[in-house]
């Protein structure tokens, strides 16, 4: 079978390439990368290079040809109010450039890969699930760009007859991020730099150990229902658990202060007031305030009964990303 995996130098991505070579050792395996974008090592002459830009629609065309199974990983992830136009363009235009090349050449299945923002959420915390209808706030440009791209997946399953499933992925942690710079290991580095380490959000978070969420991706290409979404998520925990984890790891102590959510969002719209004049990304936005004072839980429970997905316990899915962060990013450099 020929395979073609968009964002595979990603997070996620990365993960689902190293699966595949493992699980599929008999397919062929494209990876669609940005143009000077650096192929892991590991995947050197394992895997077809095919180069471009979600945004090009000739490139996309020229990625999907000849594939069979279509994983859409790829995205872009921000709460920059600049950012907004660069998301419209990825997040929505990119997933209607793949729908329309997976149409043209007849691919037999599409996994996007979308987030658990393109859902809705219950603010007293009860789990929502992939029925919630969604009532994050416009001003929230990742939630709704997610949304538009999985709306134009589910649209041409409906109208198009397209063969395609969704997977609604929870904030994504675990040992693997390859990305010094990411979210994910900006929190880790500046967990292992201080002594100690103070404040947190209030509110909580679904979570998924990047290794269950690829093996929900892999599922739901095998088993999952044309036109269904899954969920999925191995924790629904406040904020400052996942912290207190962390901060076990990485054997340092932890302050528990909860910064309001007025004064996140406040701070916020400064900096990006003030990020509109330097053009240089801030620390802090308003969306990231606003995200810091809700409660966004969900349902793993299709993903268990329909797909046969077991989740590991977030305990593990910390410690085990301490364990890389440390091996890969500190080690040697004391």
């Amino acid at each position: 079978m020929n395979i073609m995996v968009t964002g595979a130098t990603g997070f996620v991505g990365r993960r689902l390439v190293e699966r595949l070579l493992e699980t599929r050792p008999r397919d062929r395996i494209s990876v669609f990368l940005l143009p000077g974008e650096e192929l892991p090592a590991a995947f050197a002459g394992r895997v077809d290079e095919r180069r471009g830009d979600l945004r090009d629609a000739t490139a996309v065309r020229n990625a999907v040809r000849g594939a069979e199974l279509v994983f859409h990983v790829a995205g872009f992830i921000s709460y920059w109010v600049l950012d907004a136009g660069i998301m419209e363009a990825v997040n929505v235009g990119g997933a209607k450039a793949i729908v329309d090349a997976c149409l043209e050449f007849k691919v037999g299945r599409l996994v996007h890969v979308s987030s658990v923002g393109a859902i809705g959420f219950h603010a007293d915390g009860r789990l929502a699930d992939e029925e919630t209808a969604f009532n994050w706030p416009e001003s929230l440009g990742y939630m709704t760009t997610k949304r538009d791209g999985q709306r134009a997946v589910m649209d041409a399953v409906r109208d198009r007859s397209l063969d395609a499933v969704i997977v609604n992925p929870a904030s994504v942690m675990g040992p693997g991020d390859p990305g010094p710079n990411t979210a994910h290991n900006r929190l880790y580095a500046d967990m292992y730099r201080k002594p100690f380490f103070v404040g947190t959000f209030g509110g909580g978070l679904a979570v998924v150990d990047v290794r269950d969420l690829v093996e929900t991706i892999l599922a739901a290409a095998e088993k999952g229902r044309a036109g269904e979404a899954y969920l999925s998520v191995g924790a629904n925990v406040p904020y400052t658990r996942v912290l207190e984890l962390m901060a076990k790891g990485a054997c340092k102590r932890f302050l528990p202060v909860v910064a309001p959510s007025f004064a996140l969002v406040a701070a916020g719209w400064v900096a990006e007031l003030v990020s509109r004049l330097t053009r240089r990304r801030p620390l802090i936005t308003v969306g990231y305030g606003q995200l810091s004072g809700w409660t966004a839980y969900y349902s793993s429970e299709k993903s268990r009964r329909e797909l046969g997905i077991s989740y590991r316990p977030l305990e593990e899915t910390i410690a085990d990303g301490c364990e890389y962060y440390e091996r890969t990013f500190l080690r040697g450099k004391d």
